[in-house]
């Protein structure tokens, strides 16, 4: 069980079966560590992270300055809203005092420009080096109910997260990243550059595509809430695979292979 461990995360991280495992003694006893994420894997996620703290705290300074969802090209204060934040207590003045529009404005387009940059430089390193093919796409036999059905048995068990495979993705995990990156980010993408005018100038169809400036906003706020909801899973099973060991792995590129019996 080790021997093919050690195998499938050094073809997960270098796409060869050959690599190298490397191994710290110690004291106590011998400790194997696995090569798990690559540089690029690293660089970029942490990136990522920088820029949807910036994004998302940004966009709801400019949420609250405007307070209010609509459908269609027209949306104004006193115009039929689907969603408006005074039905939860908080007033359209009180809103707009604690956000900064201005400031939000301009720290949520410098870091889209980030995110959409270093996005593109990931997929194009992953697509190069064979690492979506190798690592996140998932094999026919993992796309049976059978094993779908045990992988996410597996998943709602959150004690046992720490026995998974610390060196492969499973089906649900590698289906739910490939819809994230390929489906609901570029969407996301789409429907923030359908906001600005001076894209929408160059490019109307954005608008016909969404049904209105309107429409686009509303489905970029529902995106982000659904996207909030998705780290948040995210960051609950580091919690239960064991968060030092993941993190850890994340900045050093080197994850300790579990004890036998794990």
């Amino acid at each position: 069980m080790r021997n093919a461990e050690r195998a499938e995360a050094q073809t997960c991280v270098t796409g060869r079966e050959d690599s190298v495992v490397t191994s710290e003694r110690s004291r106590a006893g011998t400790k194997e560590w696995i090569a798990r994420h690559s540089y690029n894997v690293r660089i970029c996620h942490w990136i990522n992270v920088i820029a949807c703290g910036y994004l998302l705290v940004s966009g709801i300074h400019i949420f609250l300055d405007f307070p209010e969802l609509y459908w269609g090209h027209t949306g104004y204060q006193g115009y039929p809203a689907i969603f408006k934040l005074s039905d939860w207590g908080i007033s359209w003045d009180d809103a707009g005092a604690m956000g900064n529009r201005m400031w939000g404005r301009n720290y949520h387009f410098t870091f889209a420009w980030v995110f959409l940059i270093n996005g593109l430089m990931y997929v194009g390193w992953n697509m190069v080096t064979g690492q979506f093919r190798d690592r996140m796409l998932p094999r026919r036999d993992e796309l049976t109910l059978v094993n779908l059905r045990a992988d996410l048995r597996d998943h709602l068990r959150w004690l046992a997260r720490k026995r998974t495979s610390t060196t492969s993705y499973g089906t649900l995990q590698k289906t739910s990243y490939l819809l994230l990156i390929f489906v609901f980010v570029p969407l996301l993408t789409l429907t923030g550059l359908a906001q600005s005018p001076g894209f929408t100038a160059a490019m109307p169809a954005l608008l016909d595509m969404f049904g209105g400036r309107q429409s686009a906003r509303s489905l970029h706020t529902i995106g982000t809430v659904l996207l909030v909801l998705f780290v948040v899973v995210h960051v609950l099973e580091v919690l239960a695979a064991g968060a030092f060991n993941r993190v850890r792995s994340m900045i050093t590129g080197k994850h300790p292979l579990p004890e036998e019996g794990l």
